[in-house]
C-alpha cells in the first residue's frame, strides 16, 4: 500500500526540512508517487497590526498576485538544493492564512494520502509538536505523519 502523494507543510525549519527528507525517503522506496511542498505565507502587511488582526480574523486574505509570485519565488530559492533529484515528482504551493486549515485543504484539493510535518522536540505535547502540527493532527481527515 502506498499513498498518492504526501503533502509537506514547510516553513524553512529544521524540523520542516527533516520532513521533506522523510517524505521523499518514501517515495524513493515507491510509496508515493510525488510531494507537494506547501508554505503558508503571512498575509500582507499594511503596516497597521490591528487591521492585519482583524482581517485574520474575518477570514480576509490581503493579498495580490504579485505578494503569491514573491512567496513562490522565496520558497523556490529556499527549498531549491532539498528537491534536487526530485524536481519531477515535487509540487511547490504557497496560501496565505492560517496554516492548518490550508494545509488540510490544500492536501484535500491535492488528494493528498498523507501529510507529513516536523516536531520542534520541546517537550510537552503542544510545544514538542508545534501548534499548527497540533491543529492538523487534530482536524485532518487524512493521516498526518508527524517526524522528528
Amino acid at each position: 500500500m502506498g499513498y498518492s502523494k504526501i503533502l509537506v507543510g514547510y516553513d524553512c525549519s529544521d524540523a520542516s526540512n527533516r520532513a521533506l527528507a522523510d517524505a521523499y525517503e518514501l517515495v524513493d522506496h515507491g510509496l508515493a508517487d510525488g510531494v507537494v511542498v506547501v508554505t503558508v505565507t503571512d498575509l500582507a502587511k499594511t503596516g497597521d497590526p490591528a487591521f492585519n488582526a482583524a482581517a485574520r480574523a474575518a477570514g480576509v486574505l490581503l493579498t495580490s498576485i504579485g505578494d503569491e509570485e514573491e512567496a513562490l519565488s522565496n520558497l523556490k530559492k529556499n527549498i531549491g538544493e532539498r528537491i534536487a533529484g526530485h524536481e519531477g515528482v515535487t509540487t511547490l504551493r504557497v496560501a496565505f492564512g492560517k496554516p492548518h486549515e490550508l494545509i488540510i485543504s490544500i492536501a484535500k484539493s491535492e488528494r493528498c494520502g498523507l501529510i507529513v510535518m516536523g516536531s520542534r522536540g520541546l517537550g510537552a505535547v503542544r510545544s514538542m509538536l508545534g501548534s499548527v502540527s497540533t491543529a492538523v493532527l487534530r482536524e485532518s481527515e487524512i493521516p498526518v505523519l508527524v517526524t522528528k
